[in-house]
């Protein structure tokens, strides 16, 4: 495994490795009981006026399923309007978001980084709704919270299990 900064440089130069694992991963999501992209849109949908950033969008299937304005960001832009950059340091502007997403992308030896990226982009009180897979963080949900409280966030709710995936929300803190 590697950091983000240098998986995004390996990308840009050839990206047919991440089009490769995009391609397996539609192939494994047609299998799955539950997919986190449905249960993450039908909570964001009931607020249409929020703006959301996709963070490891891959080929942002959030802004298919919801009328929000959706920001894709990935190591690849996919399609057009998707955002090429490393997700640890991202164009977006300071306090542009409503919501955060990090669905099946905390990957990379700097994921943290990631995560700290997303309270940056955040407007004051915004989500942060992350989806996982248990097997990564079963043993490790403490290390998950404790970075996602460290980067500015106060976890809301309990953390959930449903199916193969865990699924937290988090609000960006006071500031």
């Amino acid at each position: 495994m590697s950091s983000s900064q240098t998986t995004h440089q390996r990308l840009q130069l050839d990206p047919s490795e991440w089009y490769l694992y995009h391609t397996l991963y539609r192939e494994a999501r047609a299998t799955w009981a539950e997919r986190p992209v449905d249960r993450i849109a039908d909570r964001i949908r009931v607020r249409p006026d929020w703006v959301v950033g996709d963070f490891g969008c891959g080929e942002c299937l959030l802004q298919d399923k919801l009328p929000n304005k959706v920001i894709g960001i990935d190591h690849v832009a996919a399609k057009e309007g998707l955002i090429a950059c490393d997700m640890a340091a991202t164009s977006l502007g300071d306090e542009s978001l409503d919501v955060s997403v990090f669905s099946l992308s905390l990957m990379g030896t700097n994921w943290p980084d990631s995560l700290k990226e997303a309270p940056r982009t955040l407007k004051p009180y915004g989500y942060l709704v992350i989806a996982e897979p248990v097997g990564r963080w079963r043993d490790d949900l403490t290390t998950l919270r404790t970075v996602i409280e460290s980067a500015g966030f106060r976890v809301i709710g309990d953390v959930e299990q449903r199916y193969d995936f865990v699924y937290l929300t988090a609000l960006k803190a006071d500031t």
